[in-house]
């Protein structure tokens, strides 16, 4: 096989690559920046939302950045409001974040729902999970939050083991990208 007809393989890599990146990357995306159904604050206490088609849905928190939030001290509930049944709330076993330049979203749960009208009521409680509440304890709390700047949204998600299916995605198309570029460069030398 001559070095040409190498060099041309190895480069053909690096718009496969582009490709393969650009995919792991938008499914990554999808599951932090899914549409929102619902955003109220934590001063409404009450919102409802409708789904048209059933799948996965997450609550997510939104705050400044860099301030302590009330989460150990409210949670999220959400009822069915044709059978009065409350959603099964899962707590979010990656624990996403999304900042932005002055605030802050965090991934608190994450549930299945089917198409139909849904309230989210937000009670007293905690939404932290073990460790969480373990690090809550410690670091000190103030009562006098301004409700009106913390957030509960509702987005629609992606179960979340595409997260960890996307990242080998991202390294894969990242590394035939650099491969492609630099073996492409030293093929001469390389495949003698």
């Amino acid at each position: 096989m001559s070095i040409l007809l190498i060099r041309s393989l190895l480069f053909s890599c690096i718009p496969i690559g582009i490709f393969v990146l650009v995919k792991g990357i938008k499914l990554i995306r999808r599951s932090f920046y899914g549409p929102v159904f619902l955003e109220i604050s934590y001063q409404q206490g009450s919102g409802k939302f409708s789904v048209t088609e059933a799948g996965n849905f997450s609550i997510w928190h939104k705050a400044p950045l860099m301030r302590r939030v009330p989460i150990d001290k409210y949670k999220p509930q959400i009822f069915n409001e044709l059978t009065k049944e409350e959603v099964r709330l899962s707590y979010s076993f990656t624990g996403m974040h999304a900042n932005g330049f002055n605030e802050g979203r965090m991934e608190l749960f994450t549930f299945y729902a089917q198409p139909g009208n849904y309230t989210l009521q937000i009670t007293e409680g905690s939404s932290l999970s073990g460790m969480q509440s373990v690090v809550a304890k410690i670091i000190p709390s103030s009562n006098n939050w301004d409700l009106s700047r913390h957030f509960i949204q509702v987005r629609k998600t992606q179960p979340q083991i595409f997260v960890f299916l996307a990242i080998p995605i991202i390294i894969l198309g990242a590394g035939g990208i650099i491969g492609g570029f630099v073996l492409g460069l030293v093929a001469d030398q390389v495949f003698k």
